[in-house]
């Protein structure tokens, strides 16, 4: 009788060796400027403030000049906090204002918007819309 029987198998051929894509060298980091070049590309302290501290310097200047706590709130002893919101350009003045929260108290609320109003040149990271808390307490 005849049967069929399975062809041979022929040996898998070997498999190819493993290798690994080659990775991108990393970018070698500029060198530094020699020390008298650097100091004319660092930028001045002073300079790097942000939009907020640019606007508490304003208020601290108003206040040193007795032009942002009003005498008569002083007085009467009045203290709060105004809730301010503010619409900047962009040359970094501020173009409108409105209290969105009052103190509670007339002036102090009166007194925070001639603030805000006053700020001119604040830096270019200042959004173009915000609310700013202005706050008025006695020591």
């Amino acid at each position: 009788m005849a049967s069929l029987r399975p062809p041979p198998v022929a040996p898998l051929p070997a498999p190819p060796p493993l290798t690994l894509p080659e990775q991108p060298k990393p970018a070698t980091p500029p060198a530094k400027p020699p020390p008298e070049k650097r100091k004319l590309l660092e930028k001045p302290t002073d300079a790097a403030k942000t939009w907020t501290q640019a606007v508490s310097q304003h208020l601290k200047k108003l206040n040193d000049a007795g032009q942002f706590y009003p005498p008569e709130a002083i007085a009467r002893g009045l203290e709060g906090e105004v809730l301010v919101l503010i619409i900047i350009d962009e040359t970094g003045r501020v173009t409108a204002a409105r209290v969105e929260q009052g103190s509670g108290h007339r002036i102090l609320d009166d007194a925070a918007l001639h603030a805000v109003r006053s700020l001119r040149s604040l830096p270019t990271d200042a959004p173009r819309e915000a609310l700013l808390p202005v706050r008025f307490r006695l020591r």
